[in-house]
């Protein structure tokens, strides 16, 4: 017989799937929460007595130890009635307390999902298969990571998920971007922005982007947008860098002409690639610096 496939999600609402039908686990307050706590560390070992700290932190030692065991038998309990996968369990020794089979073949938690894809499309020779895999996965990971959890700890991993899901657009833009899939690549960078409204190097590759696309004057007004917002809400200015694409975009947006090979005298249209123009960036910080 098969074994059953299971999902969970971290980011959006808790849901919890087998066999892609929703499971309702039972589990709720800090129980629920050190489940999800026990995910995000991936397998990682927690001492029992940081477990007991961070969720019962306000009763008795007897009483700490006491609902601690009580929240691992109830995770247990909760897995074998939704027939999870018999590798995702909650392994607990006298001492300490970890979440198995987070990354067996049979589980997919969705954050875990996006750490493997995003290190097999930024490995070297990373290859169409890889890319798709990571763009998928991307799109899975919708809505705010651990929606609805206040523990301290929930919103540190909050910012760490949200940080790690931005990183991978970024590298999804630049992918695409580099596979002259354009439209796709400002979405991804599009979706920084509206996340991260000042996050001046996505907004740096985002121009250069639009100016590929045949939308430099697309380009120019972002850069026009980007610095009243800088001004109004902040009072500077964009970077040296930044500046200096614009006027590079806006002074000479239009394709180099080269000689075609085999052709004495012949000529062809030359577009730039997304790291040409980001090299503009490089040396323009170079030469910032260099008179500062």
């Amino acid at each position: 017989m098969a074994e059953r496939r299971m999902t969970l999600a971290l980011f959006g609402a808790f849901d919890f799937r087998v066999d892609g039908s929703p499971v309702n686990l039972g589990l709720s307050g800090p129980t629920r929460s050190m489940l999800q706590y026990l995910v995000c560390c991936t397998g990682r070992l927690t001492r029992r007595e940081q477990l007991m700290e961070m969720f019962w932190s306000g009763t008795s030692p007897e009483r700490r130890r006491s609902s601690l065991n009580s929240a691992i038998w109830r995770i247990k309990k909760a897995l074998r009635t939704a027939d999870a996968p018999a590798a995702f369990a909650i392994d607990a020794t006298a001492e300490c307390v970890r979440m198995a089979g987070t990354r067996s073949p049979e589980v997919d938690i969705d954050a875990v999902s996006l750490a493997d894809a995003f290190a097999a499309a930024s490995a070297p020779g990373a290859g169409e298969a890889d890319v798709e895999r990571l763009l998928a996965t991307l799109n899975g990971c919708d809505g705010t990571p651990l929606d609805g959890l206040d523990d301290d700890w929930a919103q540190v991993e909050r910012e760490r998920l949200e940080a790690f899901r931005l990183r991978g657009f970024s590298i999804a833009m630049r992918l695409l971007a580099q596979r002259r899939r354009y439209d796709e690549a400002l979405d991804f960078g599009h979706r920084i922005l509206l996340h991260d409204p000042f996050h001046e190097c996505a907004v740096q590759e985002v121009l250069c982007i639009h100016a590929l696309n045949g939308q430099r004057v697309r380009a120019l007004k972002l850069f026009d947008a980007f610095s009243e917002s800088l001004a109004s809400e902040l009072g500077i200015s964009p970077m040296p860098e930044t500046r200096a694409l614009r006027d590079f975009l806006a002074g000479n947006g239009t394709p180099a002409l080269a000689e075609t090979q085999g052709e004495p005298g012949g000529q062809v249209l030359v577009h730039p690639g997304v790291d040409e123009l980001l090299s503009s960036i490089a040396q323009s910080r170079g030469a910032v610096r260099l008179h500062s």
